[in-house]
């Protein structure tokens, strides 16, 4: 299990997609698994930027984990011991934008999800292009207002997160979110392959253009 910070507007999404496609492994979305809940309170909050009730959004996460399992496994009735086990899988789970706060992977870290955590990429973008890309993209909750409390709230969370996460034996890395999605995907690539879930391959290098 891998997880995506980022900003928002930082490619988050787009990345847990592109990967998901090309390597068969499981996007988690935590604003969709939030929206999915139908609950009048979290849609009011998203929209606006407020705070997520934290049981409320660690429960669904735990739900849609336990469904397949967080690393790879899925659940399997065996017939012969009468019992379920679990079975692995050549798949990994790629959570988006969770946990978003200390209390979120306060909670990991108590009910040992921590240690289904592979590691932890986030995704840096220069503030002026975190803003153009959601004026651009015109989603309901991307007011101005609600987009300046999620971003602060990011900003006052992810340094105290980091170092939990390497506290707690979590590889972290810091990738260049700000150029098209294919150069950010092969940037997460070059990481993923350093921690041995993906081949290692020849990456293309991005030509520079000649000086004169």
């Amino acid at each position: 299990m891998i997880t995506l910070f980022g900003a928002p507007g930082a490619g988050k999404t787009v990345q847990g997609q592109l990967l998901a496609r090309k390597y068969g492994w499981r996007w988690v979305s935590y604003r969709d698994l939030l929206m999915g809940l139908n609950d009048k309170d979290i849609e009011f909050a998203l929209e606006h930027g407020l705070f997520i009730d934290d049981k409320k959004a660690t429960k669904a996460v735990e739900e849609s984990l336990s469904r397949f399992g967080s690393n790879g496994r899925i659940k399997v009735f065996d017939a012969s011991l009468g019992l379920h086990t679990t079975r692995r899988v050549q798949s990994e789970t790629i959570l988006d934008g969770f946990p978003a706060d200390y209390r979120q992977l306060k909670w990991m870290i108590d009910n040992k999800q921590i240690n289904n955590l592979e590691g932890a990429i986030v995704l840096r973008v220069p503030r002026g292009e975190l803003w153009r890309r959601l004026v651009e993209r015109k989603r309901v909750d991307d007011t101005r207002a609600a987009i300046e409390r999620r971003q602060d709230a990011y900003e006052r969370n992810i340094t105290g997160m980091i170092k939990t996460l390497k506290m707690n034996g979590i590889p972290v890395r810091e990738v260049d979110g700000g150029n098209s999605p294919q150069d950010v995907l092969a940037r997460i690539e070059e990481v993923l392959a350093d921690w041995k879930l993906i081949p290692k391959k020849e990456y293309a290098k991005i030509n520079k253009p000649a000086t004169h």
